[in-house]
């Protein structure tokens, strides 16, 4: 039996503790589902939760391969499938058509990517899971291949991590559910608010994750929105905002982790976008300046190709984008204090008039007698966008770079 059939069905298993806490809504027949999946292989004993797949495996580049119990190692791939895809943990590196069995689970992937492909599907089937349970020393212990599955109209609403095993010596560990992943809408862009910025009259909005800004000019009723699509990269999506929008009277600066961006909006709204620098991290604009916030205690991040590493302490606390558009260091203690203390979340702002603007994957309004209202972001128009590009072959700064790669190659001085 194959996980696939002519109406594109596959079968996944949802665990009970993702319901616990709240990463996935109980899903009832009918539902649609978007969620990321990982491929567990089959055991020694065989599950009713199993099916056999055929995909083509990628290895994901760049990550360092897990070491599974008894010193084995096991390398993260991504298999495709017909309308799905997941991560999978295996013996070997490989690339191409796989035939696989095992069970595709709903859940947190093994390398935790910020870039995992998630999986929508109509609900077609819904089969609470039990399995039996053995009591042991220290608590109790899951008996493998002994899961019994029932049907039933929509998941149990209940608290999944209750270890209470029934006096048959089953209890519940989830729900398979049969996912029809060709009954999905049509793809379409959605505008997802992620950070907002306030200079009088004009809003910016950015969006989560693609590279969408909107302007809306508040003097009219209803507001006038704008959208700009930019010349930067789509981010990995995530639960908050990947870039942070300072607003100014002349346009405003996108910035993030990786680079610093300036958006000046003419007087007939063509918007000029230009990259300042490949340097960025945690930023406030404040006084009419950018500056850039340090972090001076070292951290341990996790590293995809090493695991967790020890990422050193800036070298300076505070630092200001000077008129030659390079981060200066501050050295002013006031000045630091000052400035580090005007940091705040990017997803909110607030107006020189006290409404509070929130861009929390839509754009709210506050006003200061706390009536709240949401804008619509629907309509809107397309706004023209004029890239400037810098030639890094002509900065003065490259010109001994330039001189050594040009043909014909420059004579030695004699």
């Amino acid at each position: 039996m194959t996980a696939e059939t002519a109406d594109r069905t596959i079968s996944v298993f949802v665990p009970g503790w993702v319901f616990d806490d709240r990463s996935l809504t109980p899903p009832d027949r009918g539902d649609l589902l978007d969620v990321e999946l990982t491929f567990d292989p089959a055991g020694q004993t065989p599950s009713p939760c199993e099916r056999a797949v055929q995909a083509i495996a990628r290895p994901m580049f760049g990550h360092a391969p897990r070491n599974r119990p008894g010193g084995r190692l096991r390398w993260p791939h991504e298999v495709i499938g017909d309308g799905w895809s997941a991560e999978w943990l295996s013996e070997q590196p490989l690339a191409g058509r796989v035939e696989l069995t095992g069970t595709l689970v709903v859940g947190v992937g093994w390398t935790s990517s910020s870039n995992a492909a998630r999986v929508r599907g109509r609900v077609r089937r819904v089969r609470l899971v039990e399995q039996r349970f053995e009591h042991v020393e220290r608590g109790i212990r899951a008996v493998d291949g002994t899961e019994r599955l029932t049907e039933v109209e929509f998941t149990p609403r209940r608290f999944w991590s209750d270890l209470v095993v029934e006096e048959d010596g089953f209890r519940a560990t989830g729900v398979l559910v049969d996912l029809d992943v060709h009954d999905v809408p049509a793809a379409k862009p959605e505008f997802v608010a992620g950070a907002v910025s306030v200079a009088g009259p004009d809003v910016w909005v950015m969006d989560r994750s693609d590279p969408v800004l909107l302007h809306i000019d508040t003097r009219p009723s209803p507001p006038r929105v704008v959208e700009y699509l930019l010349p930067l990269t789509i981010e990995p999506p995530v639960d908050q905002w990947t870039r942070r929008v300072h607003a100014d009277r002349d346009g405003c600066w996108i910035t993030s982790r990786y680079e610093v961006f300036r958006c000046d909006r003419d007087d007939d709204g063509t918007l000029t976008v230009e990259r300042v620098c490949t340097e960025g991290g945690s930023t406030v604009f404040f006084d009419g300046q950018l500056f850039l916030i340090g972090h001076l205690r070292p951290k341990l991040s996790k590293d995809p190709r090493y695991g967790a590493v020890r990422i050193e302490g800036d070298a300076h606390r505070l630092r200001v984008l000077d008129e030659e558009r390079r981060f200066v260091p501050v050295a002013d203690p006031a000045t630091i204090a000052e400035v580090t203390a005007q940091w705040g979340r990017a997803d909110s702002a607030r107006g020189t008039d006290g409404t509070e603007w929130r861009a929390v994957g839509m754009l709210t309004a506050q006003s200061p007698d706390g009536t709240r209202r949401r804008i619509d972001l629907d309509v809107r128009t397309r706004g023209t966008v004029r890239w400037v590009r810098p030639d890094p072959l002509t900065d003065p700064a490259n010109a001994d770079i330039v001189a050594r790669i040009s043909f014909p190659p420059p004579r030695a001085a004699t």
